[in-house]
């Protein structure tokens, strides 16, 4: 779950969330003021289903991003479930 915190601590320190499908994963940058603040590879395929559902074209900015960092807990709640279920199936 070290992904969710680093969401979490990139949508407080940032106003833009670019994203693209890599190798291992999918690659997110948390920008602010056209300076890359946090960049990473989220590799767990739930965690990176559901945040990219969230923006368009790989970017989530403008209301988008607001609403993702001001419910991110309904978010990170979402995402736990989708993970347990996958366990207990």
């Amino acid at each position: 779950m070290k992904e969710l915190e680093r969401i979490e601590n990139g949508l407080k320190k940032s106003n833009t969330l670019l994203y693209k499908n890599e190798d291992k994963g999918l690659a997110c940058s948390f920008v602010n003021g056209g300076l890359v603040v946090d960049s990473f590879v989220i590799e767990d395929d739930i965690i990176a289903d559901a945040l990219s559902q969230k923006g368009l074209n790989g970017v989530v900015e403008g209301s988008n991003f607001s609403m993702l960092r001001n419910n991110y807990d309904w978010f990170s709640l979402h995402v736990k479930t989708k993970k347990l279920y996958e366990t207990l199936k």
